[in-house]
Formats: structure tokens, sequence, C-alpha cells
């Protein structure tokens, strides 16, 4: 027995490892082996790998055949079309992918003209052909997403296998609408699963296909109604998965084509679980930069909410007021378009409890910079149910606007603009003349009222203590003031009080701009004697008398005696070096005055 435990310890002991282990036991340390085997591609529509050998069996059509045999083909062509192609290459599997294109084009035909009842294999065998097909992972996103997405120059990336995965859509939706369709054989195949994995494909950047993918949800919608619930709710999930994190989806717009059809169908009083998808879901969707690319789609799914119950009209605006986009004109021009539409469908009651807050933020869009923002707003006067409803609640709108239209039609930089704040206050005018009146006076007191407070605001001590101090000298030559000087600062007092009569004669006087203030900085002495104490280069070198007896010399002097004397200066060699440099800083000087 101890013989036997110590072989067994020795064999245990003399085992080396082999495989992986033996690679990295065998490795130095710090450093990870690298597998030779190759990594596996991501399989997609456009890189499938298939396990056909040679090409495809070319079948009879299904027409051709005994009727009792017609069935049994058509699992075959169904079986032959779960095969997948890779369509980079034209050239490659070409005779197989038409074999497999006319079977699929016989299987729709058969279906589309077949009026027995489909039996429950052919059930099985057409989700499952249609799962393989469709259900794929999808390429990366080229296209760039967001605001930097323009339709008209930025060409969507197609489908490279779409002349078989249109025509297996095709199928699938004869199959749904076929007369006979029996959906207790279909739900065994069409589940939860079959149904989020459809809705993924909602992302495709194939245009064609997210139609396709929107005529099929609805017609699942329509069909298996305890797939009702669950489809809004997976719908619910993926758009707070855009809202929230990715903020961008290519099927936004489709699916929102979709939520409408169903919130048409929904009954009335709505239920308190569609009131929260509209508060929770639908609103929110105005936060993305590109809202623009499914705005149209989102109003109509709003509308219909207040078709249904206009009450939900206070919740709509409430939200669409604290999302109001601030910086992003092009988006504050779909919001205005959005407001116009909710205002056509509500009467004067609704509009009263709104009215405020919806225009406080148009007069804000009034006085906006960017003209397409104002020009659009001041457009919503051309809508006559607007009109109606403001001229019933004129009390409360014309204060809110009063002033920025009278600012615009005299101070805004647009022209266009200008002509329409001016028909708007022509508009109020004929609405109320009395009220327009009584509004136009309290507004034109105010802005007197404030004008007067500006003029009438004291000047800082400080300011008067230095305007009223002396100048100090800092020179003799600066004691005795020049008649030019003297001059310009009657002038200037006879200006001031030129000034000031006409501005008390005018009847609105206008803001007037603060008292330029002078610097305030303390004088120490010591810089000022620094200062009397200076003297330039041209004292030290030359004497101030002989300067000022050059000066007179070269007073009258013209610009060919100034020339001369330059070139005298630079051909005299005769002069020492202290009456060279005088010479030509007194010339210098001489010239600068001139």
């Amino acid at each position: 027995m101890a013989t036997r435990s110590n072989s067994l310890k020795k064999s245990s002991s003399t085992e080396q490892p082999t495989g992986v282990i033996a690679k990295i036991a065998s490795a130095p340390k710090g450093q990870i082996p690298v597998r030779s085997a190759s990594l596996k591609k991501s399989v997609s529509s456009r890189f499938v790998e298939h396990s056909l050998t040679g090409n495809l069996e070319k079948l009879p059509p299904i027409k051709d055949v005994p009727p009792n045999l017609r069935v049994e083909l058509l699992l075959r062509k169904i079986k032959q079309c779960c095969i997948c192609f890779d369509f980079t290459d034209d050239r490659k599997d070409a005779q197989s992918k038409e074999v497999k294109r006319e079977a699929l084009i016989q299987c729709v035909e058969y279906i589309f003209s077949n009026r027995e009842p489909l039996t429950e294999p052919i059930y099985a065998a057409v989700f499952t052909m249609v799962a393989i097909n469709l259900f794929r992972p999808l390429p990366p996103h080229i296209n760039p997403s967001g605001v930097m997405y323009d339709p008209e120059e930025d060409e969507p990336i197609l489908e490279a296998a779409w002349s078989h995965i249109q025509i297996v859509y095709e199928l699938f939706l004869r199959f749904i609408d076929a007369p006979d369709f029996n959906t207790q054989i279909a739900k065994n195949f069409l589940d939860q699963k079959f149904v989020v994995q459809l809705l993924d494909l909602f992302d495709s950047e194939d245009p064609r296909e997210r139609d396709y993918l929107k005529t099929t949800l609805h017609r699942i919608y329509g069909k298996f109604l305890p797939l009702r619930g669950f489809i809004r709710t997976a719908i619910r999930d993926l758009f707070c998965t855009f809202i929230y994190e990715t903020t961008h989806h290519n099927g936004v717009a489709e699916l929102l084509e979709v939520l409408g059809s169903i919130i048409n169908g929904f009954a009335v009083p709505l239920k308190e679980e569609h009131k929260q998808f509209l508060s929770r879901v639908l609103l929110p969707l105005h936060k993305p930069k590109n809202v623009s690319l499914f705005n149209s789609q989102l109003s109509y799914c709003v509308c219909q909410f207040v078709d249904k119950d206009p009450t939900v009209i206070d919740t709509i605006f409430r939200q669409l007021l604290r999302m109001w986009p601030v910086g992003n004109s092009p988006k504050e021009v779909l919001f205005i378009n959005e407001i116009e539409e909710l205002l056509n469908m509500i009467d004067d009651q609704l509009f009263k409890g709104v009215c405020v807050g919806v225009f406080k933020q148009i007069a804000k869009c009034f006085k906006a910079e960017h003209f397409q923002v104002a020009e659009r707003a001041l457009y919503l006067w051309s809508n006559d149910h607007i009109v109606s409803l403001v001229a019933n609640n004129v009390e409360l709108i014309l204060p809110l606007v009063y002033g920025i239209l009278h600012h615009n039609s005299h101070s805004h930089w647009n022209r266009t603009i200008r002509s329409l704040s001016a028909g708007s206050l022509q508009l109020f005018e004929e609405i109320n003349k009395t009220f327009f009146a009584k509004v136009a006076r309290q507004h034109f007191e105010n802005q007197l009222a404030k004008n007067s407070v500006r003029m009438e605001k004291p000047v800082p001590t400080a300011v008067k203590q230095q305007e009223q101090k002396p100048p100090t000298p800092t020179s003799a030559t600066n004691n005795t003031p020049s008649p030019s000087s003297s001059h310009s600062s009657s002038k200037t007092t006879e200006t001031d009080v030129d000034v000031a009569a006409a501005m008390q004669a005018m009847p609105t006087p206008t803001p007037v701009s603060g008292v330029r203030r002078k610097s305030l900085l303390p004088i120490d002495a010591s810089t000022l004697d620094a200062l009397s104490k200076f003297k330039s280069l041209e004292d030290i070198v030359t004497p101030a008398d002989d300067d000022q007896d050059f000066e007179d010399n070269y007073s009258d002097g013209s610009d060919d005696e100034l020339e001369q004397e330059d070139e005298g200066y630079s051909s005299s060699s005769d002069m020492s070096d202290s009456e060279d440099a005088a010479r030509f800083a007194a010339m210098q000087a001489a010239r600068g005055r001139r």
C-alpha cells in the first residue's frame, strides 16, 4: 500500500502540464502568450459565412406540380431560403443567389394565391426562415448622427442583401395579411422575443427596411391582441434609452408613426397609463438636439392626445415651456410650429389657463436677434383661430407683448420684423382701441419714469471732488494757459449748456450714459519732485539758450534749407562728437515742430 502511494506521488510530480497551461507556465513573467487561432468575424447581413458546398438545387415552380405535392415543394423551397449569402462580392455564389431569389418569389405567389388554410408546419417554416434572414447584427453607424446628419447631403447606407431581404419582408406581410391567417397557431412562434428582435431592426440605416418594419409592426399590433401591451412597453423602453442614454436612433420617426396609429385607437377617457406615457415618454422626446428628424411625427402624436382628452393641454404646455431651447434657433422655430398646432385644437376656456405662460415665451421670441425666430412668432397673428382667442383675452396678452412690439417696430435690425411688429400693433388697436390706448399710455409713462430716474441719478462724491480740485502744475511751462485751451474750455461749457437745454426740452428724455470717472490714483510728492527735476537728453548735451537760438534761426527755414543742413552735417568731418550730436538733435526737434 505504501509502495502504491509512493508511485502515485512520483507520477504526479513527474507529470508535466500540456497545452495552454504549458505555454503560460513557460512564458516569462509579465508576458501573456498570444493565441495563434484567428478571431471570428462578427456576423451581419454583409459578412455571412454558410456551409453550403456547391450551388443550390433549382427546384421546379410550385404551380407546375400537382396540388397534392405543392405543400411539400413549398417547404423545400422555404428551407432553401434559410441559407444566407455574402453580398459584398456580387460574383460569389451568383447562381445560388438567383435560385434563392426565385424561390422566395414563388413562395410569395403561392401564399398570395392560395385559398386553402396553411398547416402548422408551414407556419413553423415561415417564421424560422424570417428569423434567419432578418434578425442579424446591424453594421456600425457610418453617417453622422444628431443635428450633423443632413438627409439631403448624407446618403443613407443601403443594405447589401436587400434583393433578398425585401422579398422576405414581402412574404411575411402577405403571410400575416392572409384571410385565413390563424393567430392561435402563430402565437406559438411570434412571441415577445420575436417582437424585441423586430424592434431592434428599426435602427437600420436603410430607409427602405424601416418602411417595411413600420408596416409589419403595425400588422402585428393589430393581429395579436395579447402582445399590444408588451409592444407599447417595448417602444417606451426604446424611447427612454434614446432620450437618456444613446441620443441616436435611426427609427424614431417610423416608431412614432406606428405610435400615432396606436394612439388614434385609444378609448376615451384615456387611461392613467396612457397619460403617463405622454408626460414621461412623448414630451421628453423634445429634448434631443436632433428632434428635427422626427418633429412632424412627434407633433402628430401629441395632437392625437389633445384630440382624445383636451385637458392634457396644461401638462403639454408646461413641459414644452420648461424644455424651450436656448441658443438653438431652428429648434425654437419647430417649437413655435407645434404651439400653433396645439392652439388650433383648444377652445377659449382652455386657452385662458395657458395664455399667460405661452405668450410670455412668445414675447421673448418677438425680440429674438435671429430674424427667423421673430418672424415665425409674428406670423402667429395670421392664424384666424389664434387671433380670435387673443381677442377674447386681450386684457391678459396685450400688456405682455406691447412693449416688445413697440420696440421692434422702431429699433429691430431687420426691416421685415419692423413691419410685422407695426402690423401686430395695428391689429391689437383694431381689436380694442380703448384698451390699446390705455396700455400705450401706461408704457409711455413707465418709460418716462425710468428715464427720469436715470437722469436724476446722483454723481459719486469722489468724482465731484476730483472735478472741483484744481489741476496740479507739473512744470513752469504749464502754468500759463494757452489761448487755444481757453477757447476750447469755453466752447465745451457752451456746448454743455446747449445739450442740457435740449434735453430739458425733449418730451421723452433718452437715457444718458454715466458720468466719466477720472483717475483717483493717489498723488505722491516724491513722484512730482522727480518729474520736476527730470531733464531730457537735449538739455544735458546742449544748453537751453543755445537750443532757443537754434530754433529761432531755423523757425522760418524751409524744407530745402533743412535738407541742405542735413547734407552739410553728414559731410562735415571737423565737428567734435558733442557738437555733432547736439546739432543732429536740434535739427530733429526743428523738423518735428514744422
